[in-house]
Order: C-alpha cells, then sequence, then structure tokens
C-alpha cells in the first residue's frame, strides 16, 4: 500500500493553505489566532498544548492588555530534546515576521561561563569594545516595528552561567537592556521572548523506556512526565527568576502514534525534495513501520528519526539516482526479508 495515503495528503493540503495565509499576523484588522493555531499544529505534530499556550500568549499581546512595562510575553518551553520546542518558535516567527529564521536567537550552552554575560551587556567603559556598544542581541530583530513585533529566542538556557540567568531577570521584569557603557539600552517590551530547556527529560526518558514494556492509562503516564519536569525546572531556577516567566509549557515525549505522524512527515519532506529534481520516490507502509522500529526513542525524539531515515533511506535513493541510466528517475522504496530496499 503507497505511503502517500488521502490522509496525508489532506495534511499537506492544510499546511499548504495554511502556509499561503499572510505572513505577518500583527496587523491592525488581520490576526487570526485560530489561523495561527492551524498553521503551528501542521508543523508541529503532538504538541497541540503548547501551540495552544503559545497562541494564547500571543493573542493576549494582540489585544494590547499586556503590561506595557515587560515583554509582550515571557515562555518557557521544556521537554526531551527532539520534539520541537524550538521549532515552535521558528515557525512563530514565520507567522508573524518575515520567516522562520528572522528572529534573535541566542545559544545558552555557549554563555557556559561565568565571564560569558558581559557579551549579553557589552563591555563596560574602559574595555575594549565600548564604544562599538557590542552584544549578542540583535536590536532589530529585538525591537521589532509597529505592526511587527520581535522575538527573541534563549535556546537551552539551563545550559548556561547562573550570572547570565541573572543578567536577564531585568530583562523579564522591565522589558529593557541597558548595555554595560550606560549610554544605550535596547528595549524589549515589543518582544515575545521564549526560552527553551531540557530540564528533567533524562528521567522522563528512563520511565519511558522503563514503561513501554508494561502497560499503563496514557494518561497518567503524560501526568507523571509533566510532573517530573515541573519539578525539575523549579528546582532549578530561583524562585525570582521562574516568578518572570508568565508561562512555562511542557512539551510531550513522543508516543508511538506521535512517531508514526513524524516519520511519515519526515519522509514526505524528503519525497517533496527528490520531486523537485526530478526524482520521483513511491514509498510503501513497510518502510514507515520500518523506519520507527529502528529510529524512534524517547531521548532522541524526532532526531533519531531524521538519523534513521538518513542512513536506511536517503542514501540508497542518492545511490540510485547517481548511478541511474536515464532521466527523470523513477524509485520505490519497500523492505524485503528485513532489508530496506530502493530499486
Amino acid at each position: 500500500m503507497p505511503f502517500l495515503t488521502d490522509m496525508y495528503h489532506e495534511q499537506n493540503r492544510n499546511s499548504a493553505r495554511v502556509a499561503d495565509e499572510p505572513a505577518t499576523a500583527e496587523t491592525v484588522d488581520g490576526f487570526d489566532p485560530e489561523a495561527l493555531s492551524r498553521r503551528l499544529n501542521a508543523a508541529i505534530l503532538g504538541q497541540a498544548h503548547a501551540v495552544d499556550a503559545v497562541v494564547r500568549a500571543v493573542s493576549i499581546a494582540h489585544v494590547g492588555v499586556a503590561d506595557p512595562g515587560r515583554p509582550l510575553s515571557s515562555v518557557l518551553l521544556v521537554g526531551p530534546t527532539g520534539v520541537g520546542k524550538t521549532e515552535l518558535v521558528r515557525q512563530v516567527a514565520a507567522a508573524l515576521r518575515t520567516g522562520p529564521d528572522d528572529l534573535c536567537r541566542i545559544d545558552m550552552s555557549a554563555l557556559a561561563q561565568e565571564h560569558y554575560a558581559a557579551s549579553l551587556s557589552g563591555a563596560p567603559p574602559g574595555y575594549a569594545g565600548s564604544k562599538e556598544s557590542f552584544t549578542l542581541f540583535d536590536r532589530a530583530k529585538i525591537e521589532g516595528g509597529p505592526y511587527m513585533p520581535g522575538i527573541v529566542l534563549f535556546d537551552e538556557v539551563e545550559k548556561a552561567d547562573a550570572s547570565v540567568l541573572r543578567a536577564l531577570l531585568h530583562v523579564l521584569d522591565t522589558g529593557e537592556l541597558r548595555l554595560a557603557n550606560g549610554q544605550q539600552k535596547i528595549s524589549f517590551r515589543n518582544s515575545y521572548i521564549f526560552l527553551t530547556s531540557n530540564l528533567g527529560s533524562l528521567e522522563v526518558a528512563a520511565r519511558q523506556r522503563a514503561r513501554r514494556k508494561r502497560w499503563q492509562w496514557p494518561a497518567r503516564r503524560a501526568a507523571s512526565h509533566q510532573s517530573v519536569v515541573r519539578g525539575a525546572v523549579e528546582e532549578f531556577f530561583d524562585p525570582e527568576f521562574f516568578n518572570r516567566i508568565d508561562e512555562t509549557v511542557v512539551f510531550d515525549a513522543f508516543d508511538d502514534t506521535t512517531a508514526e505522524r513524524v516519520t511519515r512527515k519526515e519522509i514526505g519532506d524528503l519525497v517533496r525534495r527528490l520531486k523537485a529534481r526530478d526524482v520521483a520516490l513511491e514509498v510503501d507502509d513497510s518502510v514507515v513501520d520500518f523506519v520507527q522500529r529502528r529510529g524512534f526513542d524517547p531521548v532522541y525524539g524526532a532526531r533519531g528519526l531524521r538519523r534513521t531515515i538518513r542512513t536506511e533511506l536517503t542514501e540508497p535513493v542518492a545511490w540510485a539516482v547517481l548511478t541511474a541510466s536515464r532521466k527523470p528517475v523513477a524509485l520505490k522504496a519497500q523492505v524485503r526479508d528485513g532489508e530496506l530496499t530502493v530499486t
């Protein structure tokens, strides 16, 4: 049975329809929270409650009832790696700004030592670089404009040194950052601030692996994961920092159903990329099951599936294309005798 089922075609049509909607949702009369929700759910699979939280934050800011002396919203996204935390922020940028990369992203794992705190506010007077007001922040992508908000992403925030987190307290509380030279400041009051973290994910993954061997109500399993992650977050962050975050959203670890949907989406993306190069690839449903069984792991989420697709499917497809005797190329991927073959 072909992999590209009618249901999957319908999902692609829905995604395309949402993608054709106006790129900027922050306009006077054009903001549609339902359209934003459809767009984000089409890109981020299995995380409906996380999408709802982000849409809620954007809606509150759009109405204009948020505190004008703080950022538009500050949202902490927590959960296992590879489940879509960073990608959700990128899709928000695609909807509210000009594209998925039109945001200010700060890799907090690169700020793991105390002296890196100065890279946020710049060098103080008398030090090299103080006159240039050098900082990691991209002012244009933070301050935005009258009809376009700024978006800031602090990725893997738990990996930064404690002094770096203390430097963010004033930003979350007042929506402003005064540079160390004392002459300039950056306003975050027209910005959505997102922070991501993997806190608690290792314990959740260990529990998932153990419970895959015995049956349990999914609702109980999800509630247990939520409590583990929330406990890890509250233990790690100081109360004064945690209390300045408007909302904490816990992403669900992938279950088998979500893993299958992600596998189909990733293979579908490969099929579309090949089609753009005049290569037709038909993928049997047996391939989906093969990739999912070999690539799905609760620790790595979608990243493990992508690695498996690359090694088990993309590589033989690339070899078949390179050795094809005629163009255009028509290929079929299926599983025979426990092996994935491309003919």
